[in-house]
């Protein structure tokens, strides 16, 4: 299983009385940190390689829908089954 499916948590007092070693962890690792308040998710801390990461994970999946929306619509085009819509109300009506 990949370690960054499995975060570190502490609460915010825990993260503020242990801020180096919490910080120290996290740069030494790809595990993100959880951050709790009263049980619940307050915020969570990556280190600047899995936040690149990610980034760059969401960048590509966004370039992946993008490219399947342009071949949906140029399949759509070439099939004939595109409309003119006259306005707004009749495009999304």
């Amino acid at each position: 299983m990949d370690n960054f499916m499995i975060p570190n948590m502490a609460s915010v007092s825990d993260f503020q009385r242990k801020y180096t070693d919490l910080l120290d962890k996290i740069k030494s690792s790809s595990r993100p940190l959880l951050i709790l308040k009263k049980n619940k998710l307050e915020a969570v801390l990556l280190n600047p390689s899995s936040y690149e990461n990610l980034i760059e994970k969401v960048r590509k999946y966004e370039e992946l829908l993008a490219l399947r929306t342009v071949d949906s619509y140029l399949e759509e085009k070439k099939s004939g089954r595109l409309k003119k819509a006259k306005d707004v109300d009749e495009l999304f009506g």
